[in-house]
C-alpha cells in the first residue's frame, strides 16, 4: 500500500513539474514565465468642475487620501486594487492613480471609499496643471510585466502607463538604466515587445518600442483603451456646497481625518 501511495505522489509531482516547466519555456515571441492579468471592471473616472472641488473631496488621513466615489451599486470588494482617473471638465487636466478599496457604503449615499497615497495625489495634480500636453496619449495601467534588461535576470516590474509607441515602467532590474539601452517587455496576452530606453528619472523608465513591435504595441494600447472606455464614471454633484466653503455631499468617511476640509 505504501509503495502505491509513494508512486502516486511521485506521479503527481512529475505532472506538476512538467506543467511548470512548460510555462517557463521560452519561445521566439514570448519571454519566459507567466504574469497573471488583472481583473476587468476596476477602471473608474471621476469628473469635477475644477481642481478646487477635487481637493475639497480628498480627505487627508495619516499620510493617505480617502476619496469617495459615488455609484449606485458598488461592485469592487474591500482591498481590491483599482485605477481612478481624476479629471476637470472642459480641460486637459487629468491624472490617473492607483487606488485601493477601503470600504463601501450602501446607505442613502451609496459608493466606494478609495484609499490613495497622498504624495501621488499631490504630485499628480501638480503634473496635470503644469506639464505640457504629450505628443502621444498615455493610458494608465496597473499591471506587472516581465522585463529583460541587458544581462540581468528577467524580473517583474509595474507598468505605469502605455502609449502606441512605448511604456513607462517602474523599477527596471539591474544597474542604472541608460538611454539607448535595449530592453524587452512582456505583458499578459501580448507577445514580447522590444525597444530601447528613451529616458530614466529615478526609478521611472520610459521605453520606446522598435518598428518591429509597433503592431503588437498598438493592439495592447487598443485593449487598454477599451478598458478605459468602459470605465464607470461619476460626475461631481452640482448640489454639493464644497466650493462655497460648505461641507461636501459625501457620507461621513470611515476614519477620523487629521485635517478637515480636504487637500489645500
Amino acid at each position: 500500500m505504501e509503495s502505491c501511495i509513494d508512486a502516486s505522489r511521485q506521479s503527481r509531482a512529475a505532472t506538476v513539474t512538467q506543467r511548470l516547466a512548460g510555462r517557463l519555456q521560452p519561445s521566439s515571441t514570448h519571454m519566459a514565465t507567466y504574469v497573471p492579468s488583472r481583473p476587468q471592471g476596476r477602471f473608474l473616472r471621476y469628473q469635477f468642475d475644477s481642481a478646487a472641488q477635487l481637493r475639497r473631496h480628498c480627505n487627508l488621513v495619516e499620510g493617505r487620501v480617502l476619496l469617495f466615489f459615488p455609484e449606485p451599486r458598488p461592485v469592487l470588494g474591500e482591498r481590491t486594487r483599482a485605477l481612478i482617473e481624476l479629471c476637470v471638465a472642459n480641460s486637459d487636466q487629468q491624472v490617473a492613480l492607483p487606488a485601493m478599496v477601503h470600504s463601501r457604503s450602501f446607505d442613502a449615499a451609496p459608493g466606494t471609499w478609495l484609499e490613495l497615497r497622498a504624495l501621488s495625489v499631490v504630485a499628480g495634480l501638480q503634473s496635470a496643471v503644469v506639464s505640457p500636453k504629450r505628443q502621444q496619449r498615455r493610458l494608465a495601467l496597473d499591471q506587472l510585466a516581465w522585463v529583460d534588461h541587458g544581462d540581468d535576470p528577467v524580473m517583474a516590474c509595474p507598468v505605469l502607463d502605455v502609449s502606441r509607441g512605448g511604456v513607462r515602467l517602474w523599477g527596471v532590474p539591474g544597474g542604472a538604466p541608460l538611454a539607448g539601452e535595449r530592453i524587452r517587455v512582456r505583458l499578459p496576452h501580448t507577445q514580447t515587445l522590444s525597444g530601447s530606453i528613451a529616458w530614466a528619472h529615478g526609478r521611472e523608465v520610459g521605453v520606446q518600442f522598435g518598428a518591429e513591435s509597433l503592431g503588437p504595441a498598438g493592439g495592447l494600447y487598443s485593449r487598454v483603451e477599451s478598458l478605459w472606455d468602459s470605465a464607470r464614471v461619476a460626475c461631481h454633484n452640482p448640489s454639493c456646497a464644497c466650493t462655497s466653503g460648505g461641507e461636501t455631499i459625501d457620507p461621513p468617511h470611515p476614519l477620523r481625518p487629521r485635517h478637515e476640509g480636504g487637500l489645500r
